[in-house]
């Protein structure tokens, strides 16, 4: 329950590949899981629009990937940012993975919170260290700094405050696309 002078969350989508989640052991399943945890515990620090999706779509792959994606476009409609979740086992050539945050930062210019997981800090000389954990759509837009994106070790806190602090509908973005946070 709301309180009268507490705001609602921001409304997060979480980018994730839905051929590799179930299929294969490249995936990202078990920080996702935390993630809703941390949206049961704390519901109104977090609101993640897509949980059931990952579930639900876990395995089923290509055979509904044209409603998958009408389906993850309005979801991104309602987003006020994305979370990309950047590991050892993340899927970085994923061709839906790369296709949600092209669509989140192209078509809807989505802020993007890059979680760099089992990483207790995060600095810019960090980016060549773990360059094969973040996805190929994130590194170009680092690359060519032409996106809005912060980056974060995943920690309950530190998501908490990069899930506050993001949003295109508050005006409130990461400075450049590689804004520590």
């Amino acid at each position: 329950m709301q309180l009268q002078n507490e705001k609602a969350p921001h409304k997060s989508y979480l980018v994730f590949d839905p051929v590799g989640v179930a299929t294969s052991e490249r995936n990202n399943l078990r920080y996702f899981h935390q993630m809703f945890e941390w949206q049961r515990l704390y519901p109104n620090r977090f609101d993640f629009l897509n949980t059931e999706d990952i579930e639900f779509y876990a395995g089923l792959g290509e055979k509904l990937e044209k409603n998958m994606k009408r389906h993850f476009i309005e979801l991104m409609g309602e987003a006020d940012h994305i979370i990309v979740p950047a590991s050892a086992t993340t899927n970085v050539d994923s061709p839906l993975l790369n296709w949600q945050i092209s669509q989140a930062v192209n078509g809807f210019r989505l802020p993007v919170i890059v979680c760099y997981m089992g990483v207790e800090n995060i600095f810019v000389k960090d980016f060549v260290r773990y360059e094969n954990w973040v996805p190929a759509k994130i590194r170009k837009y680092i690359s060519r700094d032409s996106a809005l994106i912060a980056h974060i070790p995943f920690t309950r806190d530190k998501l908490e405050r990069a899930v506050a602090s993001f949003s295109l509908k508050d005006h409130l973005l990461p400075w450049n696309s590689t804004t520590i946070f």
